[in-house]
C-alpha cells in the first residue's frame, strides 16, 4: 500500500523484519521492549531502503504499531533507523575514512577532475572537500557565460558541515554546477581557501575569458574572497536578497513595487526616476548606503548578467542538504555525481535533438523582439547606424558594435526590439546577431562530456593519495569532524525550501516600454 505522505512505501516489515516475525509469533500489540532497535536494524536491501533517510522515525513507531501491533518508543525507532542505514549504507564515521580513497577514484575514472580532501589537526579530523568534474571544468570553460553563482546550504545530520558550490548557467538559463565543496563550518577562511580552489581549477584559461560577473549574497567572507582570487570580477548582490532585506526593513507594499520598477529600470535616467517616486513615499536613501544600486540595479551594475539577476544554486543545494543530510558524506558526494550524470545525459540529448540556432528560451525573446519591432520606423543613418522611431522616444542602434541606446540588448545579449526592427530593414537575420552563448552549438557542447561512473566501494584500496599532509602515510585515517548536532530537539528547522521567496516578475510592454503591462493591455495609439 502506498504511503499517503508520499515518501517511502508503508512497508516496516521490509526495513524491520525481526519486529514483524515477532509481532506475528506473539500475536498481538506488545511493550516497547520485547522487539528493541537492535532487531530492528536489519534492512532488506531494496528500494524502500534505498530511501530510508526520508522515513522518519514516528512514521516508522506508527507503521509498525498500525499493521504488526507492536509499541516500540521512539528511541527505539531512531536506533532502529540508525543501523539499517549503516547496514547499507555504511557509518557516518567510515565515510570519512573512505574519502581519500573515494577522492582517488574519481580521478582515477573521471580524467582531469580535481578531488581532494584535507584533514586538520593531530587528529586528523575532517577539514575540507573539494570536488569538480572534469564534464563541468570543460562544459564552463568553453560554453557557458562567464557568470558564476556562489552560495552554501548547512548540513545538520549527526556531525555538522557546510556544502559550498560554485554554479555557472548553461545557454538555455539552466544552472551548470561547476565546484561544490563541504567544509566543517562556514567561516571567512574556508571561503577564501573555496574561491582559491576555484581559481586554480580555471587556471590560466581564465585569463583568456570575458570578465566574469559572479552573483551572491555578498557576505564579509564572499567579498573578500572574490577581491582575492577574481579581482577584475564584477561582483554583485543576488535580487532576491536584496529585495528581501527591502521588504524587511520597509514593509510597505507599494514602496516594493517601486523598488522592482527601479531594479528593472534600463538606464540611470530611469532609475533615479524611480527612486525619486520612491523618496515621495518614505526616505529609502539610508538602506541605498547600505546596499549600493552599483551592485544590484540593473542600470547601473556593470557587469554582464544575460538576465541571470537571482541565485538559482540556492534551492539546488537545499533540496541536496535535504535529502542527504543524514547519509555518509560519501553517500552524500555519490548522490551528488549521479544527479549531475544524469543531467548531463538528458540535457546531451536533449540539445541533440533541436534543429534551430538558438536555445529555446532566446529563440522565445528573439520572436517577441521581432513581433515587438513591426510598430517602428526605422531611418538608416549609414551601414551599420539606425535611428528607430517611435511615438514615445527614439533609440539609437549600432549593429556593428551590438548596441541599443535602450541597453536591453547589451545587457541581456539577445537583439531588442528596436534592434530587430533595425537588422529586419536590411535584411539581416536576427538570430544570428545573439550572442554565441545561446546558441544550440554551444548548448552541445557544454554537455559532450562525461561524467564517468565510480566503482563500487569494495573494489577501493585505502589510499592517502590527493591529501594534505597525507603524502604516503597509509596510516593516517581521516576522522570525523568534532563539531556535532547538539542533543536535544533544534529550536527551529534551518532546511526550508518554503522559505526561499522568489522576486516578484515585473512585465514591461514591448511598446511603450513601460512597466506594469504587456504589448496586448497597452493604451498607446499606434
Amino acid at each position: 500500500m502506498a504511503d499517503p505522505r508520499g515518501k517511502v512505501p508503508r512497508r516496516p516489515h521490509l526495513l524491520y523484519p525481526d519486529v514483524a516475525r515477532r509481532a506475528h509469533l506473539r500475536g498481538g500489540p506488545q511493550s516497547p521492549s520485547p522487539a528493541g532497535h537492535r532487531g530492528m536494524g536489519r534492512p532488506v536491501r531494496g528500494g524502500a531502503a534505498t530511501r530510508q533517510s526520508q522515513y522518519k522515525p514516528k512514521e516508522i513507531l506508527q507503521d509498525i504499531r498500525e499493521e504488526h501491533g507492536v509499541a516500540v518508543s521512539y528511541m527505539q525507532a531512531w536506533r532502529g533507523k540508525e543501523r539499517s542505514m549503516a547496514a547499507v549504507h555504511g557509518t557516518l564515521e567510515d565515510g570519512y575514512r573512505l574519502l581519500p580513497a573515494y577522492c582517488e577514484q574519481i580521478r582515477k575514472t573521471n580524467t582531469g577532475s580535481i578531488a581532494l580532501v584535507y584533514p586538520t589537526g593531530p587528529e586528523n579530523c575532517f577539514h575540507r572537500l573539494f570536488i569538480s568534474y572534469y564534464a563541468s571544468i570543460y562544459g564552463f570553460l568553453h560554453a557557458c557565460r562567464p557568470l558564476l553563482e556562489l552560495d552554501r546550504a548547512q548540513l545538520k545530520g549527526k556531525y555538522l558541515g557546510t556544502l559550498l558550490c560554485a554554479s555557472a548557467v548553461d545557454a538555455d538559463h539552466t544552472l551548470f554546477p561547476l565546484a561544490f565543496a563541504i567544509v566543517d563550518v562556514e567561516s571567512d577562511e574556508n571561503w577564501m581557501w573555496f574561491l582559491s580552489e576555484l581559481r586554480k581549477l580555471l587556471g590560466v584559461n581564465t585569463d583568456k575569458m570575458p570578465i566574469l560577473t559572479i552573483l551572491s549574497e555578498r557576505h564579509k567572507g564572499i567579498v573578500e574572497a572574490v577581491e582575492t582570487h577574481f579581482p577584475t570580477a564584477y561582483h554583485g548582490f543576488c535580487l532576491r536578497y536584496v529585495s528581501e532585506s527591502f521588504r524587511d526593513e520597509f514593509k510597505n507594499s507599494k514602496l516594493v513595487n517601486l523598488f522592482w520598477n527601479a531594479v528593472y529600470a534600463l538606464t540611470p535616467a530611469e532609475f533615479d526616476a524611480k527612486v525619486s517616486e520612491m523618496m515621495e513615499v518614505q526616505d529609502v536613501m539610508p538602506w541605498f548606503h547600505l546596499f549600493p544600486p552599483n551592485l544590484w540595479a540593473i542600470a547601473y551594475f556593470e557587469g554582464v548578467r544575460y538576465g541571470h539577476f537571482s541565485l538559482g544554486i540556492t534551492e539546488l543545494l537545499y533540496n541536496w542538504a535535504l535529502e542527504c543530510h543524514e547519509l555518509p558524506i560519501v553517500q552524500m558526494m555519490e548522490h551528488i555525481r549521479y544527479q549531475l550524470t544524469c543531467w548531463f545525459t538528458d540535457r546531451h540529448n536533449m540539445g541533440m535533438s533541436w534543429t534551430s540556432i538558438l536555445v529555446p528560451s532566446a529563440e522565445k525573446l528573439i520572436s517577441e523582439a521581432i513581433a515587438d519591432s513591426r510598430c517602428y520606423q526605422v531611418l538608416r543613418a549609414n551601414k551599420v547606424e539606425f535611428e528607430i522611431v517611435s511615438s514615445e522616444r527614439t533609440n539609437i542602434v549600432d549593429i556593428q558594435t551590438r548596441c541599443c541606446s535602450c541597453r536591453r540588448w547589451q545587457i541581456y545579449g539577445i537583439p531588442c526590439a528596436h534592434a530587430a526592427a533595425a537588422l529586419l530593414s536590411c535584411g539581416e537575420d536576427v538570430r544570428l546577431y545573439a550572442q554565441e552563448c545561446f546558441s544550440i552549438r554551444k548548448y552541445r557542447e557544454a554537455y559532450s562530456q562525461v561524467i564517468y561512473p565510480i566503482p563500487d566501494r569494495s573494489l577501493w584500496k585505502d589510499s592517502t593519495a590527493g591529501m594534505e599532509g597525507g603524502g604516503g602515510k597509509a596510516d593516517i585515517i581521516i576522522r570525523p569532524p568534532k563539531t556535532r548536532r547538539p542533543p536535544g530537539r533544534p529550536k527551529k528547522k534551518v532546511l526550508r525550501l518554503e522559505s526561499l521567496k522568489r522576486p516578484k516578475k515585473v512585465v514591461q510592454c514591448g511598446r511603450c516600454h513601460l512597466l506594469g503591462h504587456s504589448q496586448k493591455k497597452c493604451t498607446l495609439r499606434i
